[in-house]
């Protein structure tokens, strides 16, 4: 039996008793918050520990008293065995055995201490992650790369190219490659998503993108994460169009790097809340400057290259991922001057998309390359 079984076969009756009780919501909020004081094997929290991380890292010591903490912890474990079980836990959450004033002290102090590391405007996060529907979206997405990028490497090596671990061939007759010369194919302004220039392009793209995109999805669900990520591809291909117009265009990084930025416009938004905000915020910046150097130094400084490839992709998915991030992925706790920025970050998408296809069709100037058979 689980530990909510376990409580709700308990506790049945007492529900009704004298406070009102939603028991789902209940569980559905404090379950993760109870094992995140990592019960043992018989699902029970030592009392000791429980009183420690309510000292040090919750807000209990500057709520009420040490001694007032230890007698409400006393109280809560009703076997006396030194631990504290769901069922006990549950009940001290409720309050049964507290007056009016001290229950919103207790359920506070347990939150702060078992969520210490999540952003304050967050914490309900933590019981939004979810294996149902389990997060397909990012390994289906993954295998289809990589099954593409295994495909174009058998090509080459039948036609006695080298595949080995350094190369950087670029299957640039590919009919999913972006080619400015055919770009009325207009399908080629995605797919280009799928085909990778070497392993270590695919080795990147897919590491960062499982590594962030898989616990996007398990919060925001696949959908939101697919917005995302599609955006930060198309706004990749069109602003590289414009802006390289001769150039061929390959890989994830426009989707990648929308799922970078919609993060990190979470810890930016989260800065004075954020656990290690400047650890997380160097860590995405020496990762973004370190790829996109390397792209624009293979662009205009390796003599090597077979085929000019762009990186403007990178920068257009990263905006898009920034802004469309803002708009789309769940935002638990909602404030007023944040949604100004929703609106703001709206229209500034629309207005960037708009103009980059509108560009694409009119082509002002033959701005773009002839087309070719």
């Amino acid at each position: 039996m689980s530990y909510i079984n376990e409580y709700q076969a308990s506790r049945e009756k007492g529900f009704r008793r004298h406070i009102k009780v939603d028991i789902d919501k209940l569980h559905e909020e404090w379950y993760p918050v109870f094992m995140k004081f990592n019960p043992d094997k018989n699902g029970e929290v030592r009392l000791k520990e429980m009183r420690r991380l309510l000292q040090v890292l919750g807000e209990m010591h500057r709520l009420m008293p040490d001694d007032a903490v230890d007698e409400i912890l006393l109280l809560a474990d009703k076997d006396s065995n030194g631990k504290l079980s769901y069922v006990e836990f549950i009940d001290l959450i409720i309050g049964y055995d507290l007056n009016r004033k001290q229950r919103p002290l207790v359920r506070r102090a347990l939150w702060a201490a078992a969520l210490s590391v999540v952003p304050k405007n967050e914490r309900t996060y933590v019981s939004q992650y979810s294996c149902s529907p389990p997060p397909v979206f990012m390994v289906a997405i993954s295998i289809i790369e990589i099954a593409i990028f295994v495909y174009h490497s058998l090509d080459f090596s039948n036609k006695g190219h080298s595949v080995g671990f350094n190369s950087r061939q670029v299957p640039d007759d590919s009919v999913l490659i972006y080619n400015p010369y055919r770009r009325y194919e207009a399908w080629r302004f995605v797919s280009y998503m799928f085909v990778h220039s070497g392993f270590m392009h695919i080795i990147f793209n897919v590491l960062v993108q499982l590594v962030i995109g898989i616990p996007l999805e398990m919060v925001h669900k696949w959908w939101r994460v697919l917005l995302v990520y599609f955006a930060g591809v198309l706004a990749g291909s069109l602003w590289t169009s414009i802006t390289d117009p001769n150039v061929f265009l390959c890989g994830a990084s426009g989707g990648v790097y929308a799922l970078i930025f919609a993060h990190l416009a979470s810890v930016i938004l989260n800065w004075s809340e954020m656990e290690f905000a400047w650890v997380r915020l160097a860590f995405f910046l020496i990762l973004t400057l370190t790829d996109v150097g390397v792209s624009v130094y293979d662009r205009y400084f390796e003599a090597n290259s077979n085929s000019k490839i762009g990186y403007v992709a990178h920068l257009a998915g990263a905006i898009a991922g920034l802004l469309v991030g803002i708009n789309v992925l769940r935002n638990l706790r909602k404030r007023t001057w944040e949604k100004v920025v929703w609106w703001v970050s709206l229209l500034a998408y629309v207005v960037l998309m708009t103009v980059a296809i509108v560009w694409n069709i009119w082509d002002p100037d033959n701005h773009f390359p002839p087309p070719r058979k």
